[in-house]
């Protein structure tokens, strides 16, 4: 049987402006840190579309809404539904998980 496409995937605006945040925040003091690290992050985003069920559930009434961690410092929040993969926050290690998640779906 062969196997299926991978999913779509799709940034919420305010993961882009998390993803935004986070590179000028890291390329203060080194930019080509901050580049290595938000290409690590798309990458790791980019292979939820073929298993996006490798992070961990976060909410426990839905084994969709999941959170994935890259180098233990920054938190992809994410959505899976039938045919795609929603990005929907990216946190930086040092912040306030709980309250950046808060309402954020």
């Amino acid at each position: 049987m062969p196997s299926p496409g991978p999913l779509d995937l799709l940034y919420r605006r305010e993961a882009l402006r998390d993803l935004d945040n986070l590179f000028d925040f890291i390329a203060m003091e080194r930019p080509l840190a901050a580049e290595r690290f938000l290409l690590e992050i798309k990458r790791s985003c980019e292979g939820l579309r073929w298993f996006p069920f490798v992070g961990r559930q976060i909410d426990p009434n839905d084994d969709r809404v999941r959170v994935l961690s890259v180098r233990r410092r920054a938190a992809i929040k994410y959505v899976v539904t039938a045919t795609t993969v929603h990005i929907l926050a990216v946190s930086y290690r040092g912040r306030d998980l709980s309250a950046f998640f808060a309402g954020r779906r």
